[in-house]
């Protein structure tokens, strides 16, 4: 998934230094990238190689600006390797490909509406007392909030929150043993609440 881009269309041969110099400082000592490729080492002698070749050519000599041209192109292509390897190792996720210094390739739309959890489950655990939940995610979804019914949800049983969750899956603990339970998640975001998934029942372990 293309999560960041290299970002050097744009850019002139002084900027483009500017730009590797930054990902480098965001590279060195990321936990999130152990292995680079190409390496940290191979980033910085290209960027160092083409500041040099920018002085040089400030004579004007055909000789020199060519040779800066060509060092421009080799700091492009590491910097374009380096964003896919970026984009391979993160994974999906957008917070540690980020943190490469890369930028987003595209910013991601703002969520307006939450939709209602969907794919939940109940399970009975293999712990007394305890029934473990599991659903799908929510995009823009901060939190789930979680909500038991312990009565007859058909002759208006009263529900209550029995906990949040910033995962996709819960544990509901300290249940009376084999008695039947039912639950129903709702996301929680920037926006506020979302609507409550369906209703789904277990029975306590």
């Amino acid at each position: 998934m293309k999560l960041i881009k290299a970002g050097l269309s744009t850019l002139k041969a002084a900027q483009v230094v500017n730009k590797s110099e930054y990902v480098e400082s965001k590279m060195t000592g990321n936990a999130n990238f152990p292995t680079p490729s190409p390496t940290l080492v191979e980033l910085t002698a290209a960027r160092t190689n083409l500041v040099a070749a920018l002085s040089a050519a400030e004579s004007g000599a055909h000789a020199d600006i060519a040779k800066k041209n060509q060092s421009v192109k080799n700091l492009r292509d590491l910097l374009t390797k380096m964003a896919r390897y970026v984009n391979s190792v993160a994974g999906g996720d957008v917070n540690k490909a980020v943190s490469s210094g890369f930028e987003l390739a595209k910013t991601p739309e703002p969520v307006d509406k939450l939709t209602a959890p969907v794919e939940l489950s109940a399970r009975m655990s293999n712990y007394v007392g305890r029934i473990d939940l599991r659903w799908d995610s929510v995009r823009g979804a901060r939190m789930y909030q979680v909500y038991m019914c312990d009565g007859d949800v058909a002759d208006g049983g009263k529900w209550t929150m029995v906990g949040v969750s910033s995962r996709t899956k819960f544990e509901v603990t300290d249940l009376e043993a084999n008695k039947f339970f039912s639950f129903r998640v709702a996301a929680l975001g920037r926006i506020g609440e979302g609507p409550a998934s369906e209703i789904v029942t277990a029975k306590a372990a």
